[in-house]
């Protein structure tokens, strides 16, 4: 009979034992330098081990941590946030730092209880970091610190960042003006130097996933570090990135040949990457601080939509008068466009979330093929042209209706931005339109847009008063969108609250976002004011929507923008074809 040996574990010695507990104490004296909390993770969500201040911040012993799901500690709004940093972890990585909101004890539910905890009161702020170790991969170490300032600082500042810890487009653009404008102040020079991966996809393809993220990862410290601070590079757009960097060096040329090292390195054929680079110089008196930060965000955007190689200057003032001509013709195209009304009108229909009746339509505006229609109105608020082009609108809308008043049920309803509400002129010229037109009373809406911000509110409800007393109805559009919200609410009288798309899409899957529009919903009834909810898709949306109050409805389960008024009942095959 063959003798079976027994498997023992490898003997350790009393120095070994001894080297083993002064390496773990020394980790863990490093991990409390920097944390008020130290938490170990299981894969089942629960906490295996805990050290620290656990009776402050979680109201009992380690002993009593153990055993509770970890995401039990912080406010219900922030687990979802927590969930996807840590579930994206491997072995070697780490995420964080987050600014996140902890759950003060007496506000979670008690070790044990079934209680539901009440996240009304205030939380605590603290700042988490969490990784998994190559050979416990089962398990996710987790600190947590108390925030203050230069913690929440830093927090955020991560939270600006790519995974391959670039600055994320906003981010690098306020990076890149602040940079310029400090090194001017010092009488230091900087350049632009933009990045762009050419044909980036077939490279991908060819290293994989994993290899591609190690490729950005290691792309991304090569950037990094050719920056003027190691901290002043960013990704602007799908494989084009910009590097800020001090002038009169060879940065520029210097990253790209590292870049195209680097990715024949990774490239299991030797090919590599094609890479293209473009560098500005960013010093020039003739123009001034506003006018340069103007120039480097203008460049950034021209990169981003052209890219690199097909940059046409090489210095800010070039840049500037690039988009100087570039503004001008836009300006003189969009006169053209509102004096010759070279816009058409597409109608997407208010639908009754009760009985499935069209209650009107909304005339959205469209132009050129290919045109964002959103852009063209932003470009027209920066300009000073909206108020023209809104006055062309509300023609074109009364022109409408007049065609159709003896016929024709349809009621319409058109927008106006703000900034329009809050000039004399073009309100004077709405109202005599108003009183032209006064049989079309009460068959035209008007929706007044978030996309400009209203400052003078006692101004603009002076201004909505008298269009309802001529038989108008008012609306507030993308309400939620801004914040200012509510502080409009409160100033304006209005018909109706359009409630901005975010909310119904995340209506099914955030309990946040159900009170929220729970609350909005009773208060709207107190005020007897009509609710509209925007980008209804599902049928479980109008039911969750019905459910809370909501009376109105629009998006393309209700009917598609189309460019005739459709009268199809909603929910047949014939309205939810886009047109």
């Amino acid at each position: 009979m063959a003798q079976v040996k027994e498997k023992r574990e490898p003997e350790v010695s009393g120095g070994d034992v001894d080297l083993l507990r002064e390496q773990r104490d020394r980790f863990l004296a490093f991990a409390f330098a920097a944390s008020d909390l130290l938490l170990e993770i299981g894969d089942d969500s629960l906490i295996r081990y805990a050290l620290g201040a656990t009776n402050q911040l979680l109201g009992g012993t380690p002993q009593d941590v153990i055993g509770l799901g970890w995401l039990e500690l912080f406010a219900p709004q922030e687990r979802s946030l927590l969930v996807s940093k840590v579930g994206g972890l491997s072995a070697g990585k780490r995420c964080g730092p987050v600014l996140t909101t902890m759950l003060p004890p007496g506000q979670r539910q008690a070790f044990g209880d079934d209680a539901t905890p009440d996240v009304a009161g205030s939380g605590i702020k603290v700042v988490f970091n969490a990784c998994r170790i190559p050979g416990h991969e089962e398990v996710i170490y987790c600190t947590i610190t108390v925030a203050n300032a230069a913690l929440a600082k830093q927090a955020r500042a991560a939270a600006k960042r790519t995974e391959n810890g670039l600055l994320q487009r906003d981010a690098f653009e306020e990076t890149a003006v602040d940079t310029l404008e400090a090194a001017k102040a010092i009488g230091q020079d900087v350049e632009l130097t933009f990045i762009e991966f050419v044909d980036a996809e077939h490279f991908r393809e060819r290293l994989g996933l994993d290899r591609w993220q190690a490729f950005c990862a290691d792309a991304g410290a090569v950037m990094r570090e050719g920056s003027i601070d190691s901290d002043s590079a960013g990704a602007i757009a799908d494989d084009r990135f910009g590097i800020v960097h001090e002038a009169g060096t060879p940065t520029g040329n210097e990253v790209r040949r590292q870049l195209l090292q680097l990715a024949q390195s990774f490239d299991p054929s030797g090919g590599g990457l094609t890479v293209e680079q473009a560098t500005i110089e960013t010093s020039n008196e003739e123009l001034t601080s506003e006018e340069a930060a103007q120039a480097l965000v203008y460049a950034i955007n021209k990169v981003a939509s052209t890219g690199a190689a097909n940059l046409a200057f090489s210095n800010l003032a070039a840049s500037f008068r690039d988009q100087v001509s570039e503004t001008q013709e836009r300006i003189s195209t969009f006169k053209t466009v509102v004096a010759e009304n070279r816009f058409d009108f597409a109608f997407q229909p208010i639908v009754d979330l009760a009985s499935r009746e069209i209650c009107h339509f909304e005339a959205l505006t469209r132009f050129a093929k290919g045109e964002s229609p959103y852009q063209t109105i932003v470009f027209a608020e920066e300009v000073g042209l909206i108020q023209d082009f809104d006055l062309a609108c509300s023609r074109r809308a009364f022109a409408y209706l007049a065609e159709r008043a003896a016929h024709s049920p349809i009621n319409l309803a058109v927008n106006l931005s703000g900034q329009s509400l809050q000039n004399d002129a073009f309100v004077e010229a709405l109202m005599a339109l108003g009183k032209a037109n006064a049989n079309l009373a009460g068959r035209l809406m008007f929706e007044a847009t978030e996309s400009s911000r209203i400052y003078d509110l006692e101004r603009v409800s002076r201004v909505f008063q008298a269009l309802k007393q001529l038989g108008f109805s008012m609306c507030l559009d993308d309400f939620g969108a801004g914040a200012a919200s509510f502080q409009y609410l409160r100033a304006l009288e209005v018909d109706y609250v359009k409630i901005d798309g975010t909310y119904t899409r995340r209506l099914l899957s955030s309990d946040r976002d159900t009170l929220l529009l729970r609350n909005l919903c009773e208060l709207c009834r107190d005020l007897k004011i009509k609710t509209i909810a925007e980008m209804v898709e599902l049928d479980e949306q109008i039911a969750k929507l019905r459910s809370l109050g909501v009376h109105l409805g629009q998006g393309y389960l209700l009917g598609a923008p189309a460019p005739q008024p459709v009268f199809t009942r909603p929910g047949t095959a014939a309205a939810r074809q886009p047109a």
